[in-house]
């Protein structure tokens, strides 16, 4: 397989930068990663205060110990009030994904054609 195709598979199914990272763009992978990592962080904070006030609201009974009420409250816990920082560590993360694997295609693909042989 060529460097563009292994890097853009990189970027899409191990970890975003990655693909950057294999192609030796270092800073630029790194940075991707770096994104990445500080969204995913910004989102798992607000899922991991969403789950412990379900938690808390099932230990006081406040909330049945039933699965249609835990679901209920599941639903009511991400349809509402989210804050505009979520919103934003989604569109970073969505623009890392997918802006890094086509970076690392387009990146792959001119040393593709760099190391291809001319044929005179």
């Amino acid at each position: 397989m060529s460097k563009s195709v292994n890097a853009t598979l990189l970027n899409a199914f191990v970890c975003p930068g990655v693909g950057h990272l294999y192609l030796g763009k270092k800073a630029i992978g790194w940075s991707i990663i770096a994104a990445c990592f500080v969204s995913l962080c910004a989102i798992m904070t607000v899922v991991m205060q969403r789950a412990q006030t379900i938690a808390d609201d099932i230990v006081a009974g406040n909330i049945p110990l039933d699965f249609y009420s835990i679901y209920d409250a599941v639903h009511q816990s991400v349809t509402t009030n989210l804050p505009a920082s979520l919103d934003i560590a989604v569109l970073v993360l969505l623009i890392c994904w997918i802006g890094g694997s086509i970076s690392a295609y387009i990146m792959g693909k001119k040393i593709d054609e760099a190391n291809k042989p001319s044929n005179q």
